[in-house]
């Protein structure tokens, strides 16, 4: 394995990251949108997600790994990195409620302890409660699930992890990518009982596929330079596209998620923006991980203020409102709540020496 740098911003790769969650709000949204801001292709974004945060794991801790970092501790930074959004917008979910209950709106789901517990826990519930959904509180959170097994996967086995076995995992998750679109005919799966196994084939690719295209920037930069906004009008232009159900839908996801996509995030390595556009990309990168948790939870307040004033007609104006008001939300709660909280956790057992100066801000 190629010694790891010392850590940089991807400022390219987090823009990417940034539109990707947008594109997947856009999904979620379509009462309010009535079809005018559809995105057929945007659960892709899913890929985009893994295999960033493949990319980005690799880069940040392969060094500490070398370093004596163990399972454990790095459980405890991820988890610490996940939780405080996962909670916030868990609790928005949950208070919905009986908030609606009080508004006088009798049908409302169940408040299922058992399903609140396994929500707490991160975990999926295949109670059909609420249906077929794993994560009903807040849809979304299935991602999470799927993601911290890829990162804990990859912490047990980094030190076997040279890059022969590297490549033959990702060749052997490959297969397991493509027994998943070919099975279920599409990518747009992992989220309810009926297909929840298709998300182990999705992300266990695209984790690794991130690990690797990481190794392989470093032993071979990306000779490529194609500007960076180019990249990005790419990536909406892949995400909005309606291919034909059957054949070229499952042609088209199994295209993206094994080739397509890694080629950009190798060739995102070589090329980041100007200073105008760093801090814009650091903005929707950082943002994006807020906004992808809490857009679905905001959806549902919102949804239960039209059960009772009215429900106006979906437009595209109405719409991006939304997104604007959710992209918003997400970057106070990022900004006041996430940063804060992540801080006093990671500080919880490390007193400071007296005297001592204070830690340096490091990148994410």
């Amino acid at each position: 394995m190629a010694k790891a740098p010392e850590r940089k911003m991807f400022y390219t790769i987090d823009g990417l990251r940034g539109l990707a969650a947008l594109l997947v709000v856009t999904r979620h949204i379509i009462p309010l949108h009535g079809g005018q801001l559809d995105t057929a292709s945007s659960y892709l974004a899913v890929e985009l997600f893994f295999l960033f945060s493949g990319f980005v794991i690799a880069h940040a801790y392969d060094k500490r790994f070398a370093e004596g970092l163990g399972f454990w501790a790095f459980a405890k930074v991820r988890i610490i990195r996940l939780y405080p959004l996962y909670l916030l917008a868990l609790a928005i979910a949950v208070l919905t409620i009986p908030g609606a209950r009080l508004a006088g709106i009798k049908h409302t789901w169940p408040l299922d302890p058992g399903v609140i517990l396994t929500s707490l826990l991160m975990l999926p519930t295949f109670a059909g409660v609420y249906g077929p959904l794993v994560y009903p509180f807040n849809n979304p959170s299935w991602t999470l699930f799927f993601e911290l097994t890829a990162n804990f996967a990859y912490a047990l086995i980094w030190r076997w992890l040279n890059n022969g076995v590297l490549v033959a995992v990702i060749a052997l998750s490959a297969v397991g990518l493509a027994w998943t679109d070919l099975h279920f005919h599409s990518l747009d799966v992992g989220f309810d009982t009926h297909h929840f196994v298709g998300g182990f084939g999705r992300v266990f690719f695209s984790f690794f596929a991130g690990v690797g295209v990481y190794r392989l920037q470093l032993a071979r930069p990306c000779p490529i330079k194609i500007s960076p906004w180019l990249l990005l009008l790419g990536c909406f232009g892949l995400l909005i596209a309606w291919p034909h159900q059957g054949l070229h839908r499952t042609a088209y996801d199994m295209a993206c998620a094994l080739i397509v996509f890694p080629v950009f995030a190798y060739l995102s390595t070589a090329v980041e923006p100007g200073p105008a556009g760093q801090r814009l990309f650091v903005l929707g990168g950082g943002v994006s991980y807020a906004l992808y948790l809490l857009h679905s939870p905001l959806g549902g307040v919102l949804n239960q203020f039209f059960s009772v004033f009215g429900r106006p007609r979906g437009s595209a104006f109405l719409g991006i409102s939304f997104i604007i008001f959710a992209a918003l939300i997400a970057w106070l709660a990022e900004r006041y709540v996430d940063r804060p909280v992540r801080h006093w956790l990671t500080s919880l057992g490390k007193p400071k020496p007296q005297g001592a100066p204070a830690e340096p801000k490091t990148t994410r």
